[in-house]
């Protein structure tokens, strides 16, 4: 456990053959944080990266969004999006494409659908509930999407105790993150938590990656958040768009929705929502 800890706190330190973002994505964040910067700069950053741009546009024309007109510029995707949701479209992006597609057994297809689906959910979550001090919404689908990004970088660097883990899952029967904290010490919503603080990303997303599983981690600014995250993966899990070593049951989707107060009606409204994300068109962050 130790010895696994010092490894990825080695790398971490060191940067080396880390995944990295792009500029872009840290030119988006210092530029959305000034007030005068509008869709005009917003969209010059963003042409930067001709993969990134291409991505979005094709999330902005998807069937979810279509307005019965095609978007042609990066222009009239921030003018369709919203400049908060350019921000979290163009990070997501940038983290997928960080991280190659390694040749283990790991589907990163199904992987990104499910984190997409995750993300979806955790934003309806935010749009129903209204505590004080609760991250925006947007940030939330964020942090949804992210939430498992521990096991790619489980996957892609340290194989062998991925496969150790996945073993003692297979023989044990016991939720992966149990099987994690076992083998490594730790679970992947913590070794994700850590990559993105290397990142520096917002404390808030790093806090709800950090937590999703590990409820000893909640920190009480980000409680409800990090319980926003949890839940929508249950819900996932639970309704046909999980990862094929985590599972859930009806019974953890009560228990994860109950710290976060919904009404009967709004958590119907969730679980409805829930059932049609198996096709989101979200998928799209995940193409070539």
């Amino acid at each position: 456990m130790a010895l696994f800890f010092e490894e990825l706190t080695t790398m971490l330190l060191k940067g080396e053959d880390l995944p990295t973002l792009p500029d872009v994505v840290f030119q988006l964040h210092r530029a959305l944080d000034d007030d005068l910067v509008g869709d005009t700069q917003i969209a010059d950053i963003v042409d930067r990266d001709p993969a990134i741009a291409s991505r979005l546009l094709r999330i902005a024309n998807s069937a979810l969004l279509s307005c019965g007109v095609e978007v042609t510029t990066v222009l009239n995707a921030v003018k369709r999006l919203g400049i908060r949701q350019i921000r979290s479209i163009c990070l997501v992006v940038a983290v997928v494409k960080s991280f190659r597609y390694s040749e283990s057994a790991f589907d990163h297809r199904h992987f990104w659908e499910h984190s997409a689906a995750v993300g979806r959910v955790a934003q309806t979550l935010g749009r129903h509930i209204t505590n004080k001090g609760l991250v925006n919404h947007d940030d939330l689908y964020v942090a949804g999407l992210l939430h498992d990004v521990g096991l790619l970088m489980l996957d892609q660097f340290f194989p062998h105790h991925f496969k150790e883990i996945l073993e003692v899952r297979a023989l044990s029967g016991d939720p992966l993150w149990k099987c994690e904290d076992l083998v490594i010490g730790m679970d992947h919503g913590e070794v994700g938590g850590l990559l993105l603080g290397r990142w520096s990303l917002p404390q808030s997303t790093v806090k709800c990656v950090s937590a999703h599983h590990s409820s000893k981690i909640f920190d009480d600014d980000y409680h409800t958040a990090c319980a926003v995250v949890r839940a929508a993966e249950v819900i996932c899990s639970c309704h046909g768009v999980e990862l094929k070593f985590e599972e859930s049951t009806e019974e953890e989707v009560c228990i994860a929705l109950e710290p976060l107060g919904l009404s009967e009606p709004d958590v119907e409204s969730v679980l409805d929502e829930a059932k049609l994300l198996r096709h989101s068109p979200d998928a799209s962050l995940v193409g070539s």
